[in-house]
């Protein structure tokens, strides 16, 4: 969490309306991230109770999670949505937000159930898709930016164990040529 924050303070004010993709600006990505850590106490208040089977990792969550029909311009509309919500001060709001979320984990333990619409799943699986997403999505706005590329190996480690998990998504001979540091004309995505 603290590379995402020292990365969205070296965000210099003519890059926050930067395309990091076809659908994002640098500002809705950061807005995407922060909604993504408001959410966890979201779902720890919830209190819904347990239905259907345990996700049994992370990575089922996004096979879950992500298959939905208009799931990623859902996404994508929330993200603006809070881009456009957020005031003029990111950082911050992006503060304020990790603090609240760093406490609400603390106070968690990782082996109570949060209830997700992908499903239920422990809290510290769930963390770990929050881990993906925010490492990920650190090294978008740093690649975006023009910064230099620099995520913790602890939290790598969980993400590339969430991606590999996912591999039979991708397509085969894309991910031989990412694997292998190969350049092709295919481009593989694992989380859709």
């Amino acid at each position: 969490m603290a590379r995402f924050l020292t990365t969205v303070d070296a965000i210099g004010a003519e890059q926050w309306s930067e395309q990091v993709s076809d659908d994002w600006t640098v500002r809705q990505l950061v807005a995407h991230v922060v909604r993504g850590m408001s959410v966890i106490s979201d779902y720890l208040d919830a209190g819904s109770p347990q239905t259907g089977v345990l996700l049994p990792d992370a990575s089922t969550y996004f096979r879950v999670a992500l298959d939905g029909e208009g799931v990623h311009a859902g996404i994508a509309g929330r993200a603006v949505a809070a881009a456009d919500g957020a005031g003029d001060d990111m950082s911050s709001w992006a503060r304020d937000v990790a603090g609240t979320a760093v406490a609400r984990v603390r106070a968690t333990g990782d082996d109570e159930v949060l209830v997700h619409f992908a499903g239920p799943l422990r809290f510290i699986d769930y963390l770990d898709t929050r881990t993906t997403e925010l490492v990920l999505h650190t090294l978008d706005i740093q690649l975006a930016c023009g910064l230099e590329l620099d995520v913790p190996a602890d939290a790598l480690a969980i993400v590339n164990g969430v991606l590999l998990a996912l591999t039979d998504r991708a397509d085969p001979v894309a991910l031989a040529l990412a694997l292998s540091g190969r350049s092709g004309p295919r481009g593989t995505n694992v989380l859709g």
